[in-house]
């Protein structure tokens, strides 16, 4: 496998994002499957790019991207969602992926004690990701949401 790694997303990544948010089987996992519009997109990508409670990432491969990431600090738990490029489907970049997310938390959002995906029942290979890497499911209405902790709690005494 090549050198395969995680960098912040810039505007210069709006249309490779936009391409794979907008890709059938990402809109079939996503909770909304709604297809987004590029003016939407390109809103949503400035808003991210500029907030303190949201990160968007790119997974590289060498130079290319293959995929993307997202952390959204929700209090004191981080939520995730990712996806990868067709081609580098099934080849266990979704699990490296989320690994690198995971070490991105460490150091990009410090009070997050915990990381969480929300993943429709439907999604299979995204369960066996999050199960294979120590997450916990709790079964809620059409989803499965996972969780794990990241870092002890830290309280005073």
């Amino acid at each position: 496998m090549k050198k395969v790694f995680l960098r912040y997303a810039t505007k210069d990544d709006a249309m490779f994002l936009f391409e794979l948010v907008n890709d059938r089987e990402c809109r079939k996992n996503s909770l909304n499957s709604k297809e987004i519009t590029y003016e939407e997109h390109i809103q949503w990508l400035n808003a991210v790019l500029c907030s303190e409670t949201r990160c968007q990432y790119i997974l590289m491969e060498e130079e290319k991207p293959i995929g993307q990431g997202r952390l959204e600090r929700i209090q004191d738990g981080c939520r995730i969602s990712y996806s990868v490029i067709p081609q580098r489907r099934g080849c266990g970049y979704g699990k490296i992926l989320l690994e690198l997310l995971n070490n991105a938390i460490l150091e990009d959002f410090q009070s997050c004690v915990y990381s969480y995906g929300e993943v429709l029942q439907k999604n299979i290979a995204s369960q066996k990701i999050f199960e294979e890497l120590g997450y916990k499911a709790e079964k809620l209405d059409t989803i499965f949401c996972y969780r794990k902790c990241v870092r002890q709690r830290v309280t005073g005494k």
